[in-house]
């Protein structure tokens, strides 16, 4: 049973262990701790790594270039000084240069005053690309489901958008119009801010309607909608209300103090050049405006500066009308 190339006396002690260690499935070596020399090696390496017992006895791991990571084996070197036994990830070369991942175990056996490492190894080699796999597709389904979820905010935001906002001016609708109204209207009467709703329309709009059809009357009140937009005050809220019908709210001032940035658009939208659009058309603005009043609903305000924006059509047009307090 003794290999002539086994140094001597240690096939001796060995001999008890050979029958469970040759019949092991997975890779098993005996080598001197220090020098790395192989003692013996079980069928589990032969099949594994390629090279016959007896064509390793006697050599080392590093003349073969079984690790693949040779600081590895340094690492337990170093680290079995201190326990009797460990486990690494690591991975091995075969005779065909085939690199495996394995699950390796070591341990330290004293014999004869010689320090003996005892090694198992299993091929993971499978499964570790099964991990790489899985791994891969689970970072690839969370880029996608993190693309989709962007895209869903993405939609979910313009239908918000959409749902907010005029589609042709891009000014508040209608019933974002009615959301913020209701909200001003609240706080005017719990904290006593003034505010005020201002209602524009153009002067004879029909008439480019009319004469040039509705894709110009579009442009027209998109132009319309840039004006009172430009010229507004920053903490104001425009919204379209229908056709060429414009709301204004005000907030911070009263119907009477409106005048001024009211006026700003008044002058804005009888200077813009119409013409470019519409040859041979000029327009003008007639805007009614109202204060919040502590017995009034939003609703009852809106009233009365429509009702204004009505007079101000029968004063002659380009006017601005305050409403009548109730």
């Amino acid at each position: 049973m003794r290999d002539a190339a086994t140094p001597s006396g240690i096939d001796a002690e060995l001999e008890k262990y050979r029958r469970l260690f040759r019949s092991m499935p997975d890779y098993a070596t005996f080598s001197i701790l220090k020098t790395g020399e192989f003692i013996d090696v079980n069928p589990g390496f032969e099949r594994l790594i390629g090279y016959r017992r007896e064509e390793v006895i006697g050599r080392t791991a590093a003349s073969i270039k079984l690790w693949v990571h040779p600081e590895h084996r340094a690492q337990i070197v170093e680290r079995l000084q201190h326990v009797d036994e460990m486990s690494m990830e690591t991975q091995f070369r075969d005779r065909a240069g085939n690199i495996y991942d394995v699950d390796a175990s070591m341990a330290i056996f004293n014999m004869n005053g010689e320090a003996l490492l005892v090694a198992t190894a299993r091929d993971v080699t499978a499964r570790k690309r099964q991990e790489r796999e899985l791994e891969h597709y689970r970072t690839a389904l969370e880029k996608l489901v993190e693309q989709r979820t962007q895209e869903l905010e993405t939609a979910m935001q313009k239908l918000k958008n959409l749902a907010a906002h005029d589609e042709l001016t891009g000014v508040g609708n209608r019933r974002d119009l009615n959301t913020h109204l209701d909200q001003e209207c609240a706080a005017f009467k719990r904290f006593g801010l003034p505010a005020s709703i201002a209602v524009f329309d153009l002067d004879n709009f029909k008439e480019v309607n009319d004469r040039y059809g509705h894709a110009a009357g579009d442009e027209v009140i998109r132009a319309f909608a840039q004006i009172i937009r430009r010229e507004m005050r920053a903490v104001d809220y425009v919204a379209r209300f229908g056709g060429d019908e414009f709301v204004l709210l005000l907030k911070g001032i009263t119907a009477d103090a409106a005048q001024a940035p009211l006026g700003r658009i008044r002058d804005a939208v009888l200077a813009h050049p119409w013409s470019a659009l519409v040859p041979g058309v000029a327009l003008t603005t007639s805007i009614g405006v109202a204060s919040f009043h502590p017995s009034e609903s939003a609703d009852d305000t809106f009233r009365r500066a429509d009702k204004a924006l009505y007079q101000a059509k029968l004063q002659g047009r380009n006017q601005i009308v305050a409403a009548v307090e109730p």
